[in-house]
């Protein structure tokens, strides 16, 4: 099945489903929204924190993590 087929597939099926379906995968997709925004702050961060030069050496890492 192809992208599109499946995408068929869903609409069809999202056409039919009940309510409480509906609100299921509603949160579903907007919990992986959310989580991906989240990703990428963080990431955002982090690499302002590289540029901005604060980050813990090798041995530093290493001393944290004992």
């Amino acid at each position: 099945m192809n992208v599109t087929e499946k995408r068929e597939f869903i609409h069809n099926y999202l056409r039919r489903a009940d309510e409480g379906t509906i609100n299921e995968f509603y949160e579903k997709l907007r919990q992986e929204e959310v989580m991906k925004q989240k990703l990428e702050n963080r990431a955002l961060k982090s690499e302002n924190d590289i540029i901005a030069g604060n980050v813990y050496t090798r041995a530093e890492v290493v001393q944290k993590t004992k």
